[in-house]
């Protein structure tokens, strides 16, 4: 029996237009974006703006025109007896049915525009490259990408973003950031109410959450067209890394010591999984020879031992660090704030304005030389 994974429709769909590679770059090429490749680019995003929010208002549109137009004659009410209350309530069943079914709909044409926009940004900026040895994890990287999956890689190497929260800490850390999304649809309801009355009519305010609909798939599609755009180009910039890394530390014991702690505080910093940390932890622990163990040792006081290291591991620990939290295409306010603590305790050299920038270039596609070469 094969232990491989079954494919869903969608990974299938998008596994085979990833692979119809017609053009590939390598080296500078990919990660350094060229005027057309930024036109290119941009006229993707602008296409998938236009599709996805236009589906948000035609959803709306779909949703309550016929219900308001033709009203009870078209989805009338059914008493339905519910033990609970011993009573019966109405519902329009009729109703439920075709809004589930437009939903549906929705997130079909949904999936299949996002897939298609990771598929034309990989493409033209001439990714994946088929002779890369990570092939098919950068294939699999880009299919998340369109699916909005989550990728858990960092665990099967022993690194952990949430070490250090208890199981309380870890369920708020998600619930706050899934209760974002909805808390804004409920606010903006809430006013629109407000403002309207009391006496407004219901099919004014249903059909004003057109553009509320609208914002959030264009809002979905961006974050997908920019999470695409970083994984295309961090192979190459990655392998830089690591081979420059190797270039500095090959020699130093110490710091090939606390590789392990250095890629476990990057991860912390984040507070999440992410698909280039986990090429990073691989590449660089790889390019060392050292051994990967799904369960390595935490080292809970490594933040306060870095000034205790030689000043050669603690500039190759900071180089790792800063690479680190640049590689995933931005930097948080929790990482700014690390930085700054970082800063503030000497045990780093660049300024937060320099990595900002060398963030910002690394997204924009003008690389990060100046990093390398600091």
């Amino acid at each position: 029996m094969s232990d491989k994974k079954k494919l869903s429709f969608w990974e299938k769909f998008a596994t085979k237009e990833l692979s119809r590679v017609t053009a590939v770059q390598s080296g500078n090429e990919l990660f350094l974006l060229s005027e057309a490749e930024l036109k290119a680019l941009l006229k993707i995003r602008k296409s998938t703006y236009w599709k996805v929010g236009l589906s948000g208002i035609l959803g709306v549109a779909l949703l309550y025109g016929p219900y308001h137009i033709f009203g009870a004659s078209l989805f009338p009410e059914t008493q339905v007896w519910i033990p609970i209350y011993k009573e019966y309530i109405p519902l329009e069943i009729g109703f439920l049915i075709y809004s589930l079914v437009l939903v549906l709909v929705e997130i079909w044409f949904l999936t299949y525009t996002n897939i298609k926009a990771v598929v034309k940004i990989a493409h033209a900026c001439g990714h994946p490259n088929p002779n890369d040895p990570n092939f098919d994890n950068n294939i699999n990287a880009l299919i998340a990408v369109g699916l909005e999956k989550k990728q858990n890689e960092l665990e099967s190497i022993g690194i952990n973003p949430y070490e250090g929260l208890n199981p309380w800490g870890v369920l708020v850390f998600q619930f706050v950031l899934r209760l974002k999304a909805a808390a804004t649809g409920f606010l903006f309801k809430l006013l629109i109410k407000k403002a309207l009355g009391r006496f407004a009519l219901r099919a004014v305010i249903d059909f004003a959450g057109m553009p509320v609909y609208a914002f959030w798939n264009i809002w979905g599609a961006r974050k997908i067209m920019n999470e695409a755009r970083i994984r295309v180009m961090a192979p190459p910039l990655i392998k830089r890394c690591a081979e420059l890394l190797y270039e500095e530390q090959k020699d130093n014991q110490e710091f090939k010591k606390f590789l392990y702690d250095t890629l476990q505080l990057i991860s912390e910093s984040k507070r999440s999984f992410h698909y280039n940390h986990f090429l990073l932890s691989v590449t660089v622990l790889e390019k060392f020879g050292i051994e990967i163990k799904e369960e390595p040792p935490y080292n809970e006081g490594f933040l306060e031992e870095i000034s205790l290291l030689s000043a050669e591991t603690r500039r190759g620990v900071q180089q790792l660090f800063i690479f680190g939290i640049m590689i995933d295409g931005g930097l948080s306010r929790r990482e700014k704030k690390a930085i700054r603590y970082l800063i503030d305790k000497k045990l780093l050299q660049y300024s937060e304005a320099d990595i900002v920038k060398w963030s910002k270039d690394y997204f924009d596609g003008r690389g990060i030389e100046a990093f390398f070469k600091a």
